[in-house]
């Protein structure tokens, strides 16, 4: 069987009160009229007109009891009835004001209109999570993953040759090449870095910066060169990718579980809809439509405890005592709870005051006046009790419609924010592929080849790779034209990344730094123009 929707009540059902709405103020004089709201001027139903007349008795009996604490006649009292009636009054007199502000003539079509931009702003957010789950999914597939993994490998090859070259190197220390050997050596680590530095998200300002350059140059042996880059590098690993790639999928099943927090967590009960305003209040309850309090029930299970739901405000609260329980739905519901209990204890203290008093008379009906505004003031926060679902339906709304709003405005920022990372990330793959990947793997066989040199051809095989690894740096252009939008064409860059490849399967250096020479004149000349 479908479950039943609630809707809307027709316009000719049920017919409209021979009553409400009516001009409750209609004999006071215009210059009185023009001061006050409109939504107190025309009653749309009784439940409208048990706010107005409750609102007036807590405003008399709020300025009553002001003047008693000014006037200092409760002291003998200590003025706990007066501090008890403020508890009554105050949280409650203003929760009645937002009410009363709400009921005019168009209460269905605010209703509408709140639900409508709640449901615009629900489907918003989850727009901007398949947008970011998008991005997410693609950013898993680009092949920027792939660059940054060679980027780590390939600075773990470089240390494994730090590590080994810093003990092997040893032996030209206070040699007549030592010197000259030091020199180039600290060339070499320089180019290297220099390479390295493209292993960033924004390479063009930001480069990857491990060691300065002063640092470097005040080194005096190979050993202390080796265990400062070895020190850096140890501390410099290349994961940004992963870790933004890591910090979106957080954020993105937080914004998830926040948005199921939002769409699936009611109130403790199904909220009614609102009654056409020029609908009697007799009529709303009758005729099959009988109002339950869905938040104050009995019977079920003895049991004892107090569960809050797991969201922002904690609300809505469960109590189970006993046989029954109570459903706390909001902070305003909790205030409304309270004013009533205090109100009824205000009561009870004035009622038995008026039976056991011995006054005069003029006393004893100042008393019971005192008593009938506060019978006024209690049945207008009954009235608001018995029918909180209904009439908090609109604040109710409102309030998640502004946290909806919010919430809508911070995935954007974060969905800007991660789609620039991943654009960004997108227009340097090519540069990072046929650019930084290559040089990277060339620099790798050639450090592999130092470390076979022999004693005689070290010096010599280290500056030819100097020179032309520098000339190849020279002739490559600038970092700019190799982004995704940059001058030179992606069939170029291929073609540049496939010589460095080619280049880098020689098994000999001397054979190796003379294609890259060649390559450098031929290939890649017009790069550095």
């Amino acid at each position: 069987m479908a479950m039943r929707q609630p809707s809307m009540q027709s316009e000719d059902e049920p017919p409209p009160s021979k009553i409400f709405p009516i001009e409750l103020f209609a004999c006071c004089p215009s210059a009185i009229k023009v001061l006050i709201p409109g939504t107190w001027m025309k009653i749309q139903d009784c439940t409208h007109l048990i706010l107005v007349v409750g609102t007036l008795a807590c405003i008399v009996e709020m300025v009553r009891t002001i003047a008693k604490l000014i006037s200092a006649k409760c002291l003998e009292y200590g003025c706990v009835k007066e501090l008890l009636s403020i508890v009554f009054i105050a949280p409650c007199v203003f929760y009645i004001l937002t009410i009363i502000n709400q009921y005019d003539d168009r209460l269905q079509a605010k209703q509408r209109a709140a639900k409508m931009e709640k449901e615009n702003l629900a489907r918003s957010y989850n727009d901007l999570l398949s947008d970011m789950d998008g991005l997410l999914s693609k950013s898993a597939e680009s092949s920027a993953g792939l660059a940054e993994r060679t980027f780590e490998s390939k600075r773990r090859d470089f240390q494994r040759f730090l590590e080994r070259v810093k003990e092997r190197y040893k032996v030209y220390a206070g040699t007549k090449d030592g010197e000259q050997l030091l020199r180039q050596f600290k060339r070499f680590c320089s180019n290297w870095l220099h390479v390295f530095q493209e292993c960033s998200i924004d390479p063009i300002n930001y480069p990857k910066k491990v060691i300065a350059q002063k640092d470097l140059e005040d080194c005096t042996s190979i050993s202390e060169v080796a265990d400062l880059c070895l020190d850096r590098l140890k501390k410099t690993e290349v994961r940004f990718i992963s870790t933004q790639r890591d910090q979106d999928a957080q954020l993105l099943r937080k914004n998830k579980n926040e948005y199921r927090r939002m769409t699936q967590t009611e109130r403790a009960s199904r909220l009614l809809e609102l009654p056409a305003p020029s609908v009697s209040s007799q009529s709303l309850p009758q005729g099959g439509r009988k109002r339950r309090l869905s938040w104050l029930q009995f019977g079920g299970p003895r049991q004892f405890y107090i569960r809050s739901t797991p969201t922002k405000d904690a609300y809505p609260k469960e109590i189970r005592c006993g046989c029954g329980s109570m459903i706390i739905l909001s902070f305003e519901h909790a205030k409304l709870l309270i004013g009533v209990f205090a109100g009824l204890c205000l009561m009870a203290y004035d009622i038995f005051v008026l039976a056991t008093s011995k006054k005069q008379r003029p006393d004893m009906l100042s008393k019971f006046w005192e008593i009938t505004d506060l019978l006024a003031a209690e049945v207008c926060l009954i009235v608001m009790l018995s029918r909180f679902e209904e009439l908090d339906i609109i604040q109710q709304l409102e309030r998640e419609v502004k946290e909806l709003t919010r919430q809508n405005e911070q995935v954007e920022k974060q969905r800007e924010k991660m789609n620039e990372f991943w654009s960004n990330a997108q227009q340097l793959t090519e540069l990072w592929l046929y650019r930084t990947v290559p040089r990277l793997d060339l620099y790798k066989e050639v450090h592999n080849q130092l470390e076979d040199s022999g004693k005689e051809d070290l010096l010599n095989h280290m500056a030819g790779a100097n020179q032309q690894l520098e000339d190849l740096e020279r002739h490559l252009g600038e970092l700019k034209d190799w982004k995704q939008d940059g001058q030179i064409s992606p069939e170029t860059k291929k073609q540049v990344g496939k010589a460095i490849n080619e280049i880098s399967k020689e098994n000999e250096l001397d054979k190796m730094l003379e294609k890259l020479e060649d390559a450098v004149s031929s290939k890649m000349k017009a790069l550095g123009n």
